[in-house]
């Protein structure tokens, strides 16, 4: 049972380190203890960082993100009611909760800010991927059982969630558009969001911070010929409302700059739906832009888009 246990959680490090890497977090920490200093923790002498990413965040003028991954697999799938699924991820968030407190005074991390050379703030954010390794439910969504869910924390920093229908749509969209680009150069694109506060830096670049991580939209930004287009996935199925909702995003972060947008969905049909589809678009055409709609779900129907 223990070597199991231990297989299962070497899994979901390996899948967690290699998902990171999709989304450009190259140069983790891994295995990184800290001393625990508070004795109201559930541990006797230090917490275990699975990850720690530490970047400039794009969004934000003058702002480091410290990110701490926690790295959780259930060999056998979530549980399977919503009590099982809230008691399960109320656990895994507060020993998450605490890994972060300690973690964020500790001398460990200190040194590594220090040598990283980052902005004068710092965020400190925790970051749960809980996956797990049954076939049958591998694309599971948790998050409406996690909707009004009372933590009952008193962290003042986020802490957020990679489920395996996060993971499995991160996955998906990337993998997607590098099939569809064959080693052509593609970067993150990094919108205005709400509130944010506008950065200096290039609004494109090779990872996704965490504010995007934790959206249903993947935004990325490449080359069609000699013009920069934009390729919007979006973790949503087809209608026209959902489809006129991203067009009008994509406008937004587009900003003007762009004529070619592209618009991947989780199911899209290039027959049953293009009536709609077309319905849509007309009410943007006096944009000048060209817009194509897709499933980035492969299948035999793809061909119809060719």
């Amino acid at each position: 049972m223990g070597e199991s246990s231990k297989t299962s959680g070497e899994n979901g490090e390996k899948i967690t380190e290699e998902l990171l890497k999709l989304i450009g977090w190259s140069n983790l920490i891994k295995g990184l203890s800290v001393p625990c200093n508070n004795k109201t923790h559930a541990r006797e002498n230090t917490h275990g960082n699975d990850f720690v990413f530490i970047y400039n965040n794009p969004l934000h003028d003058n702002r480091t993100d410290v990110i701490y991954v926690s790295s959780k697999n259930a060999k056998n799938g979530y549980p399977k009611g919503e009590k099982g699924v809230k008691t399960e991820f109320k656990k895994h968030l507060s020993e998450l909760d605490e890994i972060v407190s300690c973690s964020k005074i500790s001398p460990e991390i200190s040194h590594k800010l220090k040598t990283f050379q980052g902005r004068s703030q710092k965020k400190h954010i925790g970051l749960l991927v809980w996956l797990h390794g049954d076939r049958g439910s591998l694309d599971r969504d948790i998050k409406p059982y996690l909707n009004n869910i009372q933590l009952d924390l008193s962290s003042n920093y986020p802490l957020y969630l990679i489920d395996m229908s996060r993971a499995s749509f991160i996955k998906e969209a990337i993998s997607h558009f590098r099939g569809i680009k064959q080693g052509k150069e593609y970067h993150f694109y990094y919108p205005k969001l709400g509130n944010v506060i506008a950065s200096a830096d290039e609004r494109y670049g090779e990872l996704l911070p965490i504010e995007l991580i934790a959206s249903d939209l993947i935004p990325i930004r490449f080359m069609l010929g000699e013009k920069p287009s934009l390729c919007l996935y979006a973790k949503q199925s087809f209608s026209e409302d959902t489809l006129k909702k991203l067009c009008s995003l994509a406008f937004d972060f587009a900003d003007g700059w762009v004529e070619d947008i592209f618009i991947g969905l989780e199911s899209y049909h290039p027959a049953d739906d293009l009536q709609e589809k077309d319905s849509v678009l007309m009410a943007y055409q006096e944009r000048k832009a060209n817009i194509k709609v897709f499933c980035y779900k492969e299948s035999i129907l793809d061909l119809l888009e060719y």
